[in-house]
């Protein structure tokens, strides 16, 4: 079984590019050196020292670093244990919502900086040495990074306070996260939470930056590549485990979405 949060280190002191893809975790990357070009989904930034990234399970991105050395470290959260792990809305905002105006990027001044390397280092040190109840002093410095970095950087995390709009969509994704494997449509879930369809659709892509058809998708495909990953199960039966009703479907959508069969995928990702 995959650790709930994992951390590393890493250094580069050659050129380095990664293509279009996405990851099966939320991640936030603390850059300590160098400088790299990030595209998420449509955004470009140019992202260098002391700036931290925050990427979801369904946003693809690429990297190109443009300076060298190019030193940072990655926090890597799994989906299924993200809504234990950070269970406070507000926090969890800078990951889950994605509003037209959202930024990825947070830039630390020099006394916050010094305080994230700390927090990371403590984090990186856990979790590579697993000494006793390593666990949950992982999970108490997580909670303490982000609660660093919203005090300093509120205006950052799309999520201010829970009103009634902001909370229907915070229960309806915990619905689909609960349901994924279960057929899902518009009308039937605005029908659950008494919500006009037309008006649910506009909200849900407001606030999640995700039409609600391809937030169901796509969460179901990233949780599709851990089944692929870390369980020998064939094909038709991850498919099937993840709200597919057919493996043909499957192998389409997962084609279309992730640029790769499910074989292929499997094959490339494990030894």
């Amino acid at each position: 079984m995959s650790d709930a949060i994992e951390i590393y280190y890493r250094e580069n002191y050659l050129p380095m590019e990664l293509k279009n893809h996405f990851h099966n975790s939320y991640e936030m990357i603390y850059v300590v050196e160098g400088k790299a070009e990030f595209r998420i989904n449509d955004k470009l930034y140019t992202v260098g020292r002391d700036d931290v990234v925050f990427i979801n399970n369904l946003e693809n991105h690429e990297l190109k670093v443009l300076e060298l050395p190019y030193r940072r470290s990655f926090i890597l959260i799994k989906p299924n244990c993200f809504q234990t792990l950070i269970s406070n809305p507000i926090l969890a905002s800078i990951f889950k919502y994605r509003p037209e105006r959202f930024e990825h990027v947070i830039h630390l001044n020099d006394e916050k900086s010094r305080s994230i390397c700390q927090i990371t280092s403590k984090m990186t040190d856990e979790f590579s040495m697993k000494a006793d109840f390593w666990e949950a002093a992982l999970e108490s410095c997580l909670q303490l990074l982000l609660v660093s970095i919203y005090r300093a950087y509120k205006e950052h995390f799309p999520l201010k306070t829970l009103n009634r709009s902001t909370n229907t969509i915070l229960e309806i994704q915990k619905y689909i996260d609960a349901h994924l494997i279960e057929p899902l449509s518009l009308e039937e879930v605005s029908k659950l939470f008494y919500t006009d369809m037309y008006y649910l659709s506009h909200l849900f892509k407001k606030v999640t930056g995700f039409n609600f058809k391809d937030y169901i998708i796509l969460q179901r495909i990233s949780k599709a590549k851990d089944q692929l990953y870390y369980t020998s199960d064939d094909v038709t039966t991850v498919g099937l485990n993840c709200g597919f009703n057919n493996v043909n479907h499957f192998i389409r959508t997962f084609k279309k979405y992730a640029g790769t069969t499910p074989y292929q995928y499997r094959k490339m990702h494990t030894k």
